[in-house]
């Protein structure tokens, strides 16, 4: 058996699925078929092993059978993926599964253990699969913790039990006066056991197309936050994912994704924004000449720079005659705080929120630690707070400061204000090179302490948002709007790969086209899908692309793109 990924999406995957020449695509449901249950036309069966035909999830007997298995037969499934302790060991089958799925239903904590476990470990690129667990409602959330097979044993139970499923949960059949549904079982002007179950198995299939959908868009999470609120049970295992298992989340989560809503509590744990605020905390520090903290709210449209509030706000600046001295940091939910030199960097260019003027508790206390921990690590030699509905949060963890807004950042008299206390407060001085102090914040955010080589004795050239870095007539990097992030080039990469960061070691050959993962030996456990990255032999240079695997893939992987090749020696 054969198992390829073709996308990804956090530790969600499409991927194809190859049993006996026969290809699927998953995510996938494996349907029952029995004399009394059949399965649809053209989809992937599961059966027991003796009646089991080619291209067919085979479900293995336990020990007690006189002639066991063959154990070359493909699509095994283990014996013991329903808890069967007269399983053979040796009959490992081609599947990870979860044993005793009904028991980890009801204990979340052991269920997202299950997942850390699975996807943490050396099974990370084998198919999973699910039993019992896979309703409509619950496959979005399943998919995303990494199942990428479901079988129909829960489908047929709720139409044996009359319960007409849908994505938002379980209605009761006979109570339903008009069908909200338009498939064959729904209209054939019949109700009975066969319609029941022909529904609940049309509305999943629509969902695992939903899902695989937005696989291919990088939207996964937006739908999972949309499902959860359904089910409890989807909730705590989500949040039980977000809480205890950051680390693993993050290690898939791309560094550059699809533009995303964040519209609920949990959008707030979305991996890409609590790594946004932990690589603040890590990584970052303020442009050198940017002594004066001006603190302003956000604005909807994206980047901020373009929005008629901060075109104001840059024109108030620039009129004080303290421009090059201002550091101009934006305060926002879900992601905290967004200096204005990483305003391309995703996701400060490509979330959305609801805007209600009211900030939760949640997002007050997210805000308030954020700020306390910028004036403290960053020492600037005033702050200004120049907010509107973050105001009282931020403002209660401010000691020495000045509030220019009254709450109104927008209105001629805070402007006036704002203009009038930078020309008081700060001294004029002349601040040299504060765009390659800005690019070097950029260059440290993206790539660590390796990436402060890129910046010396550098200059920045070109016209905001598409910067070259050069130094001499060496251009180094490029920061280009649409992607946000530093495009290496060779040169470049020469100075990261003295940092030892962000480097895909291969064997002693030339990269000719897109590197594959059986050509790399060592990948750096910082690499992150989107991650621009250097491939290199010993310590040298061959060539410079972008990662298509995290780390930990590229490390286990013996098929697939791993680096998508841009320039080669």
């Amino acid at each position: 058996m054969r198992f390829e990924i073709v996308e990804r999406d956090g530790l969600a995957r499409n991927g194809l699925l190859e049993i006996d020449g026969n290809e699927f695509e998953t995510p996938a449901i494996a349907f029952l078929d029995t004399d009394k249950f059949k399965a649809p036309p053209k989809s992937l069966r599961v059966r027991a092993f003796d009646r089991a035909s080619k291209g067919d999830v085979k479900v293995q007997p336990s020990l007690f059978v006189s002639e066991p298995p063959s154990r070359t037969a493909e699509g095994r499934l283990g014996t013991g993926h329903r808890g069967s302790r007269y399983a053979d060991d040796l009959l490992r089958g081609d599947f990870a599964f979860p044993e005793t799925p009904s028991e980890l239903m009801l204990d979340s904590s052991k269920f997202v253990e299950y997942i850390a476990t699975v996807k943490g470990g050396p099974e990370l690129l084998r198919p999973v699969y699910c039993s019992v667990m896979g309703l409509p409602h619950r496959l979005a959330l399943l998919v995303y913790f990494g199942f990428d097979v479901f079988d129909s044993i829960p489908l047929t139970m709720a139409a044996e039990n009359g319960w007409y499923l849908t994505t938002t949960g379980k209605l009761v059949y006979d109570k339903v006066k008009e069908l909200p549904c338009s498939c064959p079982g729904c209209t054939s002007g019949r109700r009975g056991k066969p319609e029941l179950l022909e529904h609940n198995q049309t509305i999943a299939q629509n969902e695992i197309k939903l899902v695989k959908h937005v696989i291919s868009e990088g939207k996964l999470r937006e739908l999972v936050e949309a499902r959860v609120r359904a089910d409890p049970w989807l909730v705590q295992n989500l949040r039980l994912l977000d809480i205890h298992h950051y680390p693993l989340q993050e290690m898939h989560s791309p560094v550059k994704g699809a533009p995303f809503l964040a519209a609920s509590k949990e959008s707030l744990q979305r991996p890409d924004v609590v790594r946004w605020r932990k690589r603040l905390e890590e990584r970052y520090a303020r442009p050198r000449g940017g002594k004066v903290l001006l603190l302003i709210p956000c604005s909807a449209k994206k980047p901020y720079s373009i929005s008629q509030s901060h075109m104001r706000f840059r024109e108030t600046i620039v009129n004080s005659g303290r421009f090059d001295q201002v550091h101009e940091v934006i305060v926002t939910s879900p992601l905290g705080l967004v200096p204005r030199e990483l305003e391309l960097v995703f996701p400060a260019k490509d979330y959305d929120i609801p805007v209600t003027g009211h900030w939760d508790r949640d997002e007050e206390k997210m805000a308030e630690e954020m700020v306390s921990w910028l004036v403290t690590s960053q020492r600037y030699d005033l702050v200004i707070s120049h907010l509107g509905d973050e105001r009282e949060p931020v403002n209660s963890v401010l000691t020495d400061f000045i509030d220019t807004s009254d709450g109104n950042p927008g209105s001629r008299d805070s402007l006036r204000k704002l203009e009038e206390t930078l020309k008081e407060r700060v001294p004029e001085e002349t601040v040299v090179d504060r765009y390659v102090d800005d690019m070097r914040s950029v260059c440290r955010f993206q790539f660590g302490d390796s990436g402060e080589a890129l910046c010396d004795k550098a200059r920045i050239l070109g016209r905001w948002p598409n910067l070259k870095i050069a130094r001499g007539k060496t251009q180094l990097g490029m920061l280009t709007g649409d992607r946000g992030m530093i495009s290496l080039t060779l040169e470049g990469a020469e100075d990261i790969a003295k940092g030892n960061a962000y480097c895909v070691e291969i064997d002693d050959f030339a990269p000719k086209g897109n590197l594959f993962a059986v050509g790399i030996e060592k990948a750096n456990p910082e690499i992150r899908i989107g991650d621009d990255v250097v491939v290199a032999c010993k310590k040298e240079v061959r060539a410079v692309g972008v990662a298509r695997m995290c780390a930990a893939e590229m490390n286990l992987a013996e098929r697939g793109e791993a680096v998508h090749i841009r320039h080669v020696r």
